[in-house]
């Protein structure tokens, strides 16, 4: 998943308040190779690792690990320290009573609460007290923070139920089909919640002291391209056709390699989101990008880099996608 690519939205919400807070914007992009222009573009995206690396400067300029969203910072380490006092649980459910005690103990950030009936296991997000009401980022960085080390915890693809979030959609709401693995999503619904069959909560931790300090060394790149994506059927078919990128396989094929049925894999990847030919889009889309950025490949090599036979019909796919050509793309952001 080293390939996956991050709409220019999400670059805008980590610098958001970096100005009020005492940094320069355009020097926290320059320092993680994105050129600034780049943040004017909504059809723009960046490398996971380019995302991950400027939300990393950006919470150490700050000093604030939720830059600037909430009416008090979260001191550099908190996110350190919950980590450590998760891992030495036995199994996810403790893990995330932990995790909602920890946060009831500083009484800032969000409000977790975990609510249990006979089946769901529910993770509500709300505020402390008369605490305005934060930007969808907050809650983007908080829930998919979560769940993301939850898999991590437990090196499994923990499926989600549902999301409700309680703000309407936002321009960028295809892309909270990635954030949460394939999970349905409703909006503008009364509370910020993510829900799991409860039994999920019986996974045992996997992890370790020696790998959580690996983890810790760069944890939003971790979260982004973690193994637990590879376990999902999403994850499975991506990393098969990154393989054969040259020659793209078919439903079929791929379902051949993975030893199931054509229909099977269907069934499995509509349940995680997505159609296979809109995941061998995104794929190529997401290659495209990345190959683009470096100017010593050339438009020709990247069509073919892409898995696309000929240049024209990367270039129509590429206009597609941004609404540039891949030459004036290159020349508009690098």
């Amino acid at each position: 998943m080293h390939d996956i690519s991050i709409p220019v939205a999400f670059l805008r919400a980590v610098l958001r308040y970096a100005s009020a807070q005492g940094a320069n914007p355009e020097k926290l992009l320059l320092r993680c190779n994105i050129p600034p222009r780049i943040i004017q573009d909504n059809s723009a995206r960046v490398s996971a690792r380019q995302y991950a690396d400027l939300q990393t400067q950006a919470i150490r300029e700050l000093g604030d690990e939720m830059l600037g969203y909430l009416p008090q910072p979260m001191k550099l380490g908190t996110g350190a320290a919950l980590s450590h006092w998760m891992l030495h649980t036995q199994n996810l459910g403790q893990a995330l009573k932990r995790y909602c005690h920890f946060y009831g103990m500083l009484e800032r950030g969000l409000r977790p609460q975990l609510l249990l009936d006979r089946e769901t296991a529910t993770l509500r997000f709300s505020l402390w007290g008369e605490q305005p009401a934060p930007k969808p980022y907050a809650y983007e960085m908080i829930m998919f923070g979560l769940h993301r080390f939850a898999c991590w915890l437990t090196r499994s693809n923990l499926r989600i139920s549902q999301v409700t979030l309680d703000y309407p959609a936002p321009e960028h709401q295809r892309e909270y089909r990635a954030i949460f693995l394939g999970a349905p999503v409703a909006f503008s619904e009364s509370h910020c919640e993510i829900r799991m069959r409860r039994d999920l909560l019986q996974k045992p931790i996997r992890q370790t002291q020696e790998t959580l300090e690996v983890f810790l060394r760069n944890p939003l790149h971790n979260l982004l391209q973690g193994d637990h994506n590879l376990q999902s059927w999403i994850g499975k078919t991506r990393a098969l056709l990154r393989q054969h990128m040259v020659e793209i396989p078919t439903l079929e094929e791929v379902a051949a390699n993975l030893g199931v049925h054509s229909k099977q894999l269907r069934q499995h990847l509509h349940e995680e989101g997505i159609g296979y030919g809109e995941l061998k889009e995104q794929l190529r889309r997401d290659v495209a990008m990345q190959h683009l950025a470096n100017p010593d490949i050339s438009v020709e090599q990247v069509a073919h880099l892409s898995g696309f036979a000929e240049s024209s019909t990367f270039i129509r796919a590429f206009r597609k996608w941004t609404g540039f050509t891949p030459y004036a793309y290159r020349r508009k952001f690098y």
